[in-house]
């Protein structure tokens, strides 16, 4: 499962031209720190949105080094012109990710090795541990962790 990632006021322009079959993209130079770093790992990705006039595309950033963005393009890729928005957006399929209040279902052990999932991104509360689980994908779980600040 895909953790999104997060940095405030993430917003550019494309340094170069982009076709559609491309798939990285330049931001402006010294601007591609404003987005957030992705882990090697392959599990951590951030939605951008480019933008030319009329002509819009939700692309996947899967990596980022420097001003560079490796991009999982959409379904319709179309080309964009040195100079074109590239900004940071959350999208529906982010927020259809969060855990949403109501939407759990309650256990006494943790879902690691004893829990089936029901569907793709489950969430469960242990009432023991009053621990919050996520399902990630086959049998993976991760712990819900945050902090208070």
């Amino acid at each position: 499962m895909t953790e999104y990632v997060f940095t405030n006021n993430a917003v550019s322009t494309l340094a170069t031209d982009i076709g559609s079959g491309d798939s990285s993209l330049s931001v402006a130079s010294g601007e591609g720190g404003l987005f957030p770093s992705v882990d090697a790992g392959g599990d951590e990705a951030f939605y951008i949105l480019v933008e030319e006039g009329s002509k819009k595309e939700w692309m996947l950033c899967t990596a980022r080094s420097g001003d560079t963005l490796s991009v999982t393009r959409s379904a319709n890729p179309q080309s964009f012109s040195a100079g074109a928005s590239v900004k940071l957006a959350l999208n529906a399929t982010i927020l259809n990710s969060f855990m949403q209040k109501g939407v759990f279902r309650t256990v006494t052990e943790d879902p690691v090795d004893n829990l089936a999932a029901e569907y793709q991104g489950e969430e469960v509360y242990n009432s023991t541990t009053q621990e919050w689980w996520k399902h990630c994908t086959g049998t993976t779980w991760k712990k819900i962790t945050w902090s208070e600040e």
